[in-house]
């Protein structure tokens, strides 16, 4: 078998996506703090103050939806990579769990599913076996 010298535009797309594995993955843990810090101050209001309590859900629903868009996006970084097994990502950095709102597309704790192409994927594995 011959032995190819590594390319110089191989170095380079490598380097390419790992910076923006970076960079994706950045941005994630300081949405899910914002998330966190939503959560917390929602929690901490006395449900006397009504419109206060309303006021600061709306902001944690937002922050959520900004911390479910990023952990998407790292998600499919990961998978563009190659890497298709993402229950690390939910162990490290879990989300906050707030009753009644369903789990975001992309979830790593839900089976795979949300993932586009994920159903087919699936269900070829359970009628393979």
């Amino acid at each position: 078998m011959p032995n190819f010298e590594k390319l110089r535009v191989e170095n380079d797309i490598a380097e390419e996506m790992a910076n923006t594995l970076g960079r994706v993955g950045r941005r994630f843990p300081i949405r899910l703090r914002e998330a966190w810090s939503a959560m917390a101050a929602w929690e901490n209001c006395p449900g006397s103050e009504g419109g206060r309590k309303e006021a600061l859900e709306e902001v944690l629903h937002r922050a959520m939806d900004q911390a479910e868009k990023a952990r998407y996006h790292l998600i499919v970084q990961r998978e563009a990579m190659g890497l298709r097994e993402h229950t690390e990502v939910a162990r490290k950095f879990p989300m906050p769990v707030i009753a009644g709102r369903p789990p975001a597309a992309g979830d790593p704790t839900i089976p795979r599913l949300s993932f586009a192409g994920g159903f087919l994927r699936a269900r070829r594995r359970k009628t393979s076996e």
